[in-house]
């Protein structure tokens, strides 16, 4: 019954979507392309360093994978919710005649599809450059595509459904916001006690005490990394033939074969105990919320705004506190950006004593930080808001205001929450990096025009293709237009950093007043395109709603 569901709907998409398609293959294989020679470029650049280069490189790929991984967990739990627990199909599959954990496996399936997919274009050209650098044949290449990222994939998708049962379980006894935030504060002070402990000698301080803390720093880079993740196995099925014999490169591959069957037998065995138990607990959680909580939302006083804004405000939050999805990952992603900011705590870089190259190579990656966040917040929150009205969006309709005050309310909503957050965020960093004024005054700024870009395209985008049929937000970022939205707001990010970098340069070097101001005015321009194309097309496309 799926494969023909997924037949028709290919036949459809093909025949209907041909344009939308071959642009978002081109943009996929340009990122794929574009990264390799990125990789690869930043490889031969470490490996001309000499010895300690090819330790950076060794431990970049095995980090690089390590953090794939948890984000393809992430991905998978957040997916999960709805793929497993909030789908309308799910509730008519269990009415027929077929085994629950049969269920379990189809969506088990179509949920590694849908959340790996997109990660997974991160990882190929850190692959295929890792794999140019270490002169891997044809013969290998094959190898490590099929028996160690396929199997790579699928024990993160294994695990994340593991942890998706148990968190429901857990959430008969403890509301499931409580299990995250708890889950999320229990982390953060994991990662601050691993860095207060075992990070106590810096090199990025630009002053080194003795040779004693670099051969400790250098000694720890080569250290033998966590050998009981898949990440660990990847990167050693990686090694050139110099570097690992062909044995212990078929004992890696085996290793990945073998624990990715254990895993498919062990997901389906706790699924034949526990999937319809745990669809039982997620079904009965309507019961067991209190209509006061949400209501409290819609007394609150919002002073300054209309009645029509205010309740429109307030429907938006409480869409938002009801999809699973949607706080969960804003949840995820807050515990990340705390991670980074607590990383930069315990740098105590002190830039002055740097040179200028260095000084404005932290700088702009510490904005290039924030602008990335924003893109990722923008994509996953922003771009779904029109399509999560879904079939309700008649009741909006039929409200006395035009349609277009509900994208303008939306994108002012949006702007306010994501803007505070990712300026907040920059201050911080700002503060522990040591930033002179001037430079945070410039870097808060961009940020103010950054967020006005990516906000407005991503709104106008999601309404010029929203995807009223689909109620995860996850998937409906997952689109062509998510694609394409995505992939715009890399490249106004790349224009902003790399403007920031010819301003930086030129202040420092007290450069001509004339081409900072040109270059600023370029990112205006460029800022006022992507702020008012979008918006413009978005207010005609939720316009035509209505008719």
């Amino acid at each position: 019954m799926k494969r023909q569901s997924l037949k028709g709907f290919l036949a459809s998409v093909f025949k209907q979507k041909r344009l939308e398609i071959f642009v978002s293959s081109l943009i996929v294989f340009g990122l794929i392309f574009g990264g390799y020679k990125l990789f690869v470029s930043g490889g031969n650049f470490l490996l001309r360093q000499g010895e300690l280069g090819g330790v950076f490189l060794d431990r970049l790929f095995y980090l690089g994978w390590s953090i794939i991984f948890y984000l393809l967990v992430l991905s998978n739990l957040i997916t999960g919710f709805s793929t497993f627990y909030r789908s309308p199909e799910v509730a008519f599959l269990l009415t027929l005649p077929v085994e629950n954990k049969q269920i379990f496996r189809i969506k088990f399936i179509e949920n590694l599809v849908y959340s790996s997919w997109a990660i997974l274009i991160l990882g190929i050209p850190l692959t295929m450059g890792y794999g140019e650098l270490q002169g891997l044949s044809s013969l290998q290449y094959a190898l490590v595509f099929l028996s160690g990222i396929l199997p790579f994939l699928f024990i993160a998708t294994v695990s994340a459904s593991l942890l998706l049962m148990l968190l429901v379980f857990l959430s008969r006894f403890f509301k499931m916001r409580t299990v995250f935030i708890f889950l999320g504060v229990i982390f953060t002070g994991i990662f601050y006690l691993y860095f207060s402990v075992s990070q106590e000698d810096t090199v990025l301080t630009g002053n080194l005490g003795n040779f004693r803390s670099l051969g400790r720093y250098i000694a720890n880079l080569s250290n033998t990394s966590f050998p009981f993740i898949p990440s660990y196995w990847l990167s050693r099925l990686f090694m050139g033939s110099e570097s690992l014999a062909f044995l212990e490169r078929l004992f890696f591959a085996a290793l990945f074969l073998t624990t990715a069957a254990l895993g498919w037998e062990l997901i389906s065995w706790v699924a034949g105990r526990f999937y319809f138990h745990t669809y039982q607990v997620m079904e009965g959680q309507g019961q067991k919320t209190k209509r006061t909580s949400m209501s409290r939302v819609f007394r609150f006083g919002w002073g300054g705004l209309r009645p029509p804004s205010k309740a429109l405000a307030s429907k938006d939050i409480v869409q938002f506190l009801r999809t699973p999805q949607q706080w969960v990952q804003f949840l995820l992603l807050g515990f990340f950006i705390a991670v980074y900011l607590i990383n930069l705590s315990r740098g105590q870089m002190r830039l002055d004593e740097l040179s200028s190259f260095w000084r404005t190579t932290i700088y702009i990656f510490n904005f290039g930080f924030t602008g990335f966040i924003l893109a990722a917040l923008t994509a996953r929150f922003v771009y779904p808001m029109i399509s999560m009205e879904g079939r309700s969006l008649w009741m909006l309709q039929m409200a006395p205001f035009s349609m277009k005050k509900v994208f303008i309310e939306k994108f002012w909503f949006a702007f306010f929450v994501l803007f505070t957050l990712t300026e907040l965020v920059a201050l911080i960093s700002n503060y522990f990096l040591g930033q002179r004024m001037e430079i945070a005054i410039l870097a808060s700024g961009f940020q103010l025009l950054t967020s006005l870009a990516l906000i407005s395209l991503s709104l106008g985008l999601g309404a010029v293709y929203a995807q009223f049929n689909e109620s995860n937000p996850m998937k409906i970022s997952s689109g062509y237009g998510g694609i394409i939205t995505v992939v715009l707001s890399l490249i106004y990010v790349g224009f902003s950093v790399t403007s920031l970098v010819f301003i930086i340069n030129l202040f420092q070097k007290q450069g001509s007043g004339m081409l900072i101001g040109f270059i600023v005015g370029f990112i205006v321009v460029l800022t006022g395109l992507y702020t008012w194309l979008p918006l413009k097309w978005g207010v005609r496309a939720i316009s035509s709603y209505e008719r």
